[in-house]
């Protein structure tokens, strides 16, 4: 590669219009794949304005009241990576670190990417006295709560790491936006995120400058991983490609992929005596698995697996649904089954295992069974 390793772009976009937060790393993340953006970078932005973003895994409209944010002209937006559903908004100060696989500097493995990228996260805020800890997959929690959340994807040969600082965090406006069974529910939902998700304004009373937070996280950004950051500009490609996804992200096929993927399984009953359409659901430490069956006995017909847990490379999820179609739960080892495939197609689940997804397989087959 013709650009020093350690020479990296500092993009300064500030306030972007909202569904651009999302789109502007998932371009320059390709650009930067394909030789487009020369160096490695790191974006810096904050959303104008209040947008709901789910994770790539996710069924959309599973998960979202898309009614209360359509009446609220709140958009909707899947990104290109795992992770839960989330309200951003302008109290969030997001970075993007885009490098190339063959960076000397970023692991390739994502465990070690999150446990080096994310340190610099830590000391900004602990620069600010906020005690701040990372703790494995990615996660960076103030005495259990936390304060910033983060996922990573590899697109193409370029990986990415997205972030946040919480400034504030609007937990009454998020729990509107989640599709929950009743009122009752949301008011729990409310309780878990006040003790869940904390932010600068909790710990210290008040919002600091945001210019200072981003000097100091650059500061600790260049003396961690041993770069020079210079300030530059996006590619005219790469500013061209943005706004294809944009319009790309608005669409039904983009929004509602999960969903139309499973759609035979989704809308279904039971069929005939001996098949079944049934939920199963497992809570991972990197996340819940989500899956629909449909049994033929004890015979796995059909599959569609979903949730906000963390699996790369990112869009193997398809693949690992039509491998495990048309087995006999009686006659093949579950676990060891889909350990094969993980292998061999090279994927990482962080917090993940092969037995958590055998297990939420195991759970949908049970809810058959149990009721026979």
């Amino acid at each position: 590669m013709s650009a020093k390793s350690n020479e990296w772009d500092l993009i300064f976009i500030g306030e972007n219009d909202s569904i651009n937060t999302q789109t502007i790393w998932h371009a320059a993340t390709l650009t930067r794949s394909r030789g487009i953006q020369e160096r490695d970078l790191v974006i810096i932005d904050w959303p104008k304005d209040p947008i709901v973003c789910c994770g790539l895994h996710q069924s959309l409209n599973q998960v979202v009241d898309l009614k209360f944010c359509e009446s609220n002209n709140i958009p909707v937006v899947r990104r290109v990576c795992g992770g839960g559903t989330v309200l951003l908004d302008s109290n969030q100060l997001f970075y993007n670190i885009i490098a190339h696989i063959d960076s000397k500097i970023v692991p390739r493995r994502v465990g070690a990417l999150y446990s080096k990228l994310l340190e610099p996260v830590v000391k900004t805020y602990r620069h600010f006295n906020i005690e701040a800890d990372y703790r494995p997959v990615n996660d960076i929690l103030v005495k259990g709560r936390k304060i910033s959340g983060n996922g990573a994807a590899l697109l193409e040969s370029a990986q990415v790491l997205v972030g946040n600082f919480i400034l504030d965090f609007p937990r009454k406006e998020m729990t509107q936006i989640l599709r929950v069974p009743s009122e009752k529910f949301r008011d729990k939902v409310h309780k878990t995120l006040e003790a869940g998700i904390t932010s600068f304004q909790d710990e210290l009373g008040y919002i600091p400058d945001r210019d200072e937070i981003i000097e100091v996280y650059t500061h600790h950004l260049e003396s961690i991983l041993n770069v020079n950051l210079t300030p530059a500009t996006l590619e005219p490609e790469t500013l061209e490609l943005i706004e294809q996804l944009r319009t790309t992200y608005l669409t039904d096929e983009w929004r509602f992929q999960v969903a139309r993927r499973g759609k035979n399984l989704i809308h279904k009953v039971k069929i005939l005596a001996s098949n079944y359409v049934v939920e199963g659901t497992h809570k991972s430490t990197g996340g819940l698995i989500q899956v629909i069956c449909e049994f033929q006995g004890p015979i796995l017909v059909d599959i569609l697996i979903s949730g906000d847990f963390w699996i790369y490379p990112d869009l193997i999820l398809p693949q690992l649904e039509q491998h495990l179609r048309n087995i006999d739960l009686n006659e093949v080892d579950l676990g060891s089954h889909i350990e094969s495939f993980l292998k061999s197609n090279n994927c990482e689940s962080p917090g993940t295992t092969s037995e958590d997804l055998a297990q939420s397989i195991r759970n949908a087959y049970q809810n058959i069974t149990s009721s026979s």
